[in-house]
């Protein structure tokens, strides 16, 4: 192949890659605001400045579009790559308070993508579903790994409850902390996760020995 052909090839990569990710940022906008039912795929040509025909050369069908909305944000990924440093010298309950608090925080950067999938789910739109049912299967998976690392008594002492049902109750409180935000805003975030924290501390290790209050004792 001539140098130019060779070249001309390269330099449509990098085109077709700031094209797709130009798409991709029109359209979780164009969601946002109709839902996907509501953004059409003439409308996301418009809003790029394409003709549909190209549109399509880059996304089949709106269930493409979304999938690669989430992929785009390499969530799995990302979730392997955070870090949650928690002191392990903590007893179990305090140590699991300090995990699901770093894990909400973390986990709200990423507000934008779940608002979206929640609020078309609440739509009943099944592309949306199926990737909200991917995004929490993939959170899931995660905590299930974070408590194995974090909380070995789950799995060594048959006192303290199962990682399973554990891993259950974290996921779900996570996302109870995502429709809280959704709902409230970020106003006062700090106090709900902390009370989320606590409570979900509270299902997972109801037994276990809390340190003393630094309190004063109340006067006799």
């Amino acid at each position: 192949m001539p140098r130019g052909g060779a070249s001309a090839t390269a330099d449509r990569v990098p085109q077709g890659r700031a094209q797709r990710a130009r798409i991709l940022a029109a359209a979780t906008d164009l969601i946002a605001a109709h839902g996907v039912e509501g953004m059409t795929m003439r409308q996301l040509a418009a809003a790029c400045e394409l003709n549909i025909a190209t549109l399509y050369h880059y996304f089949g069908s709106k269930s493409d579009l979304l999938g690669a909305i989430v992929d785009q944000r390499r969530y799995d990924a990302g979730l392997r790559d955070v870090v949650l440093p928690v002191d392990v010298s903590l007893t179990p309950r305090r140590r699991l308070e300090a995990f699901f608090t770093q894990l909400a925080t973390q986990s709200l950067g990423e507000l934008r993508l779940w608002r979206l999938l929640i609020g078309e789910s609440l739509r009943d739109d099944a592309v949306a579903l199926a990737e909200a049912r991917r995004l929490s299967g993939m959170l899931e998976q995660a905590v299930d790994r974070w408590l194995g690392e974090l909380f070995p008594e789950l799995d060594a002492d048959p006192a303290t409850p199962d990682r399973a049902a554990a891993t259950s109750v974290v996921t779900g409180q996570l996302l109870a902390v995502f429709l809280e935000e959704m709902l409230l805003g970020d106003a006062e975030r700090t106090a709900r996760v902390g009370r989320r924290a606590a409570a979900t501390a509270a299902v997972v290790f109801p037994d276990a020995a809390q340190p003393p209050s630094s309190a004063p004792p109340p006067p006799t």
